[in-house]
């Protein structure tokens, strides 16, 4: 019997994958870094005025967002890097002038427990900023300093572990080194990711590398998918089909992003099902209204919330237009609750933009607090506008 080919949506691992861009966090917090453990857990890298220390919350319930005290053993600390499996992390702790080391914990699911400590390379850096990043075997390290002799200022260096101590740091040369500075140094399989500052601005870049950890290719600008314009975006990262990145624009926002995979449209050859019966279809109501809820203070939604989004919105025509209203009950300053409001619909709105783009659908936006308290009140509320 000859087959026929059907066209079906399916989630399979060798299936196409387009790319959902959310942001997971918005805020003035001065966020260096961000990386995934597990399956929802968040680590944030936040400087402040007393050092550098890690953060941790649960994807998408920012009530979860607390100092993570058993990573923070120095008065710097950075995540940089993990094993292959994920459950492991490392992280660089500086105590003192010249006193630092990478610190390995394990994760249990439940919380970290150390389980063992490497040095780190004796240097001198002449640079205010040092990043790193650890290889999942722990045997090569690339870092982000002014060891001397630079192309410009901050360079991207590499150092081997090899008879139990480290190798003397030798720079990458060009590229990825420039006059420029270079930081935030990353590496996937055969790519090296990192970011190129220019004045107040940085772009994250990729290139290939051999397998001395050596480049073998030229340095390549991602697109403005990641780079936005007249920003300075950093940290990226990318496990797996999951990437993750740092925007900072002009007026201090901080936005972490993450780029997950989304299921699409995959042909798979099947018999031929019978003829089907014609049945005229009954007329199907467009919906009109859509509430997102939200929890106390929260201006992201779930992925539960936003899964309903993406189901309402595939059953609206394309350039529809949508009045969105941000809500926020009576608890809390009165800037703060008129901040949470109009948050909740911009970001809502940006969701949008961003997942749905070539949708074009357009956008009235308001806010409002309202006098009563409790989960009614703190949401978004989506209106179908009639053409």
């Amino acid at each position: 019997m000859k087959k026929t080919i059907y066209t079906i949506a399916i989630l399979l691992s060798s299936a196409v994958y387009a790319h959902a861009q959310t942001a997971i966090k918005e805020t003035r917090e001065n966020i260096a870094d961000l990386f995934i453990v597990g399956e929802n857990l968040v680590l944030y890298t936040i400087k402040e005025k007393d050092g550098q220390y890690l953060y941790s919350e649960r994807k998408g319930d920012q009530s979860t967002f607390k100092k993570e005290t058993s990573l923070n053993g120095g008065a710097v600390n950075a995540l940089i890097g993990s094993s292959a499996g994920g459950n492991e992390v490392y992280v660089y702790q500086k105590t003192g002038r010249k006193d630092h080391k990478i610190v390995i914990y394990r994760w249990d699911g439940a919380s970290f427990q150390k389980a063992g400590e490497k040095p780190f390379p004796k240097i001198k850096n002449n640079s205010y900023n040092l990043g790193a990043y650890l290889s999942p075997d722990q045997n090569t390290l690339f870092m982000a300093a002014d060891l001397g002799r630079t192309k410009g200022y901050d360079d991207i260096y590499l150092s081997k572990w090899e008879g139990g101590k480290w190798s003397k740091p030798t720079g990458l040369g060009t590229p990825p080194n420039t006059r420029e500075a270079e930081f935030s140094p990353y590496v996937m399989n055969d790519s090296l990711f990192f970011s190129r500052k220019s004045g107040d601005q940085a772009s994250v870049y990729s290139m290939p590398i051999g397998g001395g950890s050596k480049p073998t290719g030229e340095a390549v600008k991602f697109s403005t998918r990641v780079n936005r314009e007249n920003a300075f975006n950093s940290a990226y990262k990318r496990l797996g089909e999951n990437e993750m990145w740092i925007t900072r624009t002009a007026d201090g926002n901080y936005t972490a992003y993450v780029n997950g995979p989304d299921p699409v449209v995959s042909k798979v050859e099947l018999e031929p099902a019978p003829e089907p019966v014609a049945i005229e279809p009954a007329a199907v109501p467009v919906p009109t209204t859509l509430t997102v809820s939200y929890g106390f203070n929260e201006v992201y939604m779930t992925d539960a919330a936003a899964a309903e989004l993406d189901g309402f919105l595939a059953q609206l025509p394309d350039g529809a237009s949508l009045w969105v209203k941000g809500y926020s009950d009576n608890i809390g300053p009165a800037k703060g609750k008129v901040r949470v409001a109009q948050q909740r619909a911009r970001l809502l709105q940006k969701y949008i933009e961003m997942k749905h783009r070539q949708r074009s659908f357009k956008f009235e936006t308001q806010s409002e607090v309202l006098g009563s308290r409790g989960p009614e009140a703190r949401k978004v509320e989506i209106h179908l506008h009639a053409r």
